[in-house]
């Protein structure tokens, strides 16, 4: 089954509905990413009719570091921290995609390897920002 057929906040898309406005939980990915010597690659807000949406991406070195020996075309699977940030029901959400993804879209177990040090790390930081 494809992904887009399961419900929001299952499968490849966990979903965090933190007692914060949007903007603070941007600011609390931004720290998170800080404090753990991650690449914090940027925040991009757009508007679609459904209302702004910001797109918050990170990268973990050593996720990149396993990578890309494999090969630099595995840039295309960076970062592994995609994260968007929203309005809901005058609340903010989060959803991330599950780094699960890089595995699915390139099979070999170097990726593997990556998503299982990415996986507790993003996890990780989904619940603490949720907070």
């Amino acid at each position: 089954r494809m992904a887009q057929t399961a419900s929001p906040g299952t499968g490849l898309i966990p979903l965090r509905t933190p007692a914060k406005s949007p903007g603070e939980v941007v600011a609390a990915i931004k720290a998170h990413a800080d404090a753990k010597k991650w690449v914090y690659m940027g925040a991009n807000s757009v508007k679609p009719k459904q209302g702004e949406v910001t797109m918050v991406k990170v990268c973990i070195p050593q996720v990149g570091g396993i990578l890309w020996p494999v090969g630099l075309h595995l840039s295309a699977l960076l970062p592994c921290g995609n994260v968007g940030v929203y309005q809901k029901q005058g609340g903010a959400e989060v959803a991330m995609l599950h780094p699960r993804y890089m595995q699915i879209l390139y099979p070999h177990p170097e990726v593997e390897r990556a998503v299982g040090v990415a996986t507790p790390l993003l996890m990780e930081m989904l619940d603490v920002i949720a907070k």
